[in-house]
């Protein structure tokens, strides 16, 4: 006879996958790839390795400097000399004392402004020189690299050319020592068996 069999509670109802949170990151990154780095990404190299060295590329990079901002520095400074200058002028037009040290303060002012805005300019000239110098020397070395390419290219040319010609070569000879192979087996043939 059947007996029945008895089913545990925990096993009645819906499945149950327990109640701890799953930390899944969710989140979708997106890459935007120059060509020469899909190419690469295709040809097996890791995304990781690829974006690392163009962040490093990146970083070395010189940093230019806008010409506008040096040219708004040298306005900026200009119009202070020619305030300080009309702050002179005025000083010794005006006798009031009372007058006379505030423009002397002013010009004080002023000048410790022009002296700033002077070390400013010098400073944005050096960066703006060390960026054409960098910018100079880097073409220069484009340039040096670019001929070395093309005699690589030179030389791979006459390279396979001659590969070509020793394989050529090869072949002819390979085709000549079949044929002494052959003509000496049939000479042995008629050595051994007679005509």
């Amino acid at each position: 006879m059947a007996t029945l069999t008895k089913i545990s509670p925990s096993r009645m109802g819906p499945p149950r996958f327990g109640n701890r949170p799953h930390n899944i990151d969710t989140s979708v990154k997106t890459y935007q790839l120059t060509p020469e780095q899909l190419k690469r990404l295709r040809a097996g190299e890791n995304l990781d390795d690829i974006l690392k060295e163009a962040k490093e590329v990146e970083q070395q990079k010189p940093k230019v400097i806008a010409y506008a901002k040096y040219e708004e520095v040298v306005a900026e400074r200009d119009e202070l000399k020619k305030q300080l200058e009309e702050l002179k002028a005025n000083a010794t037009q005006d006798e009031d004392d009372i007058q006379i040290e505030w423009l002397k303060h002013e010009a004080d002012r002023a000048h410790k402004l022009l002296t700033e805005k002077e070390k400013e300019v010098e400073h944005w000239k050096e960066l703006f020189e060390t960026a054409m110098a960098d910018k100079e020397r880097l073409h220069k070395e484009n340039l040096l690299l670019e001929n070395q390419v093309q005699r690589l290219k030179e030389v791979n040319d006459e390279l396979t050319a001659k590969n070509e010609r020793y394989f050529a070569d090869l072949m002819r000879l390979e085709q000549e020592v079949k044929g002494l192979r052959l003509y000496a087996l049939q000479k042995l043939h008629i050595d051994v068996y007679g005509a």
